[in-house]
């Protein structure tokens, strides 16, 4: 299992520039797999995917998704 952040975006964005972003961050084996579970919110489509370092943690005001195959970091 490796630790992954999803970066995420509304699914309907007013500012397609610059949309709303969040952060999950999971555990996961493979990035694909991290992707599937984040997506998993129809609201929200999967923008991004990146090694989480051991040292990050999700920030205070965004939320973290947990599941069954998810550990928040």
């Amino acid at each position: 299992m490796h630790t992954y952040c999803v970066v995420l975006r509304p699914q309907h964005s007013l500012n397609s520039l610059y949309p709303h972003t969040k952060r999950y961050y999971l555990r996961a084996n493979t990035a694909a797999q991290a992707m599937l579970i984040a997506s998993e919110d129809p609201e929200w489509l999967v923008f991004g995917v990146e090694p989480a370092r051991m040292s990050a943690r999700a920030p205070q005001s965004e939320p973290s998704v947990s599941t069954e195959n998810s550990i928040v970091a």
